[in-house]
């Protein structure tokens, strides 16, 4: 029975693939590089993702509690006002 050979890791960029066993130190550090750079691009898109998320929740809290603010203030202006009493006429 033959044994099945590993098929050796390899780096595809741009359609175009490259056997990290045959790269040297150099370009295996930049290879390093450029992946730990899309792990970065990659995050900083989901959290742009994320955030913009949580805006949409956020303004819309806002308004609510915009909503309740000026109720608030307009109860405790009515409450701090004295009443007008209207004078009896006889």
């Amino acid at each position: 029975m033959a044994k099945k050979e590993k098929e050796k890791p390899v780096l595809n960029l741009d359609g175009k693939e490259y056997v990290i066993e045959d790269m040297t130190d150099s370009q295996k550090e930049l290879a390093a590089e450029v992946a730990l750079y899309q792990n970065h691009v990659s995050d900083v898109q989901n959290k742009l993702n994320t955030n913009a998320f949580m805006r949409q929740q956020l303004i819309e809290c806002e308004k609510v509690f915009v909503e309740k603010h000026q109720k608030g203030v307009m109860e405790l202006k009515k409450a701090l006002e004295p009443e007008v009493v209207e004078a009896e006429v006889s």
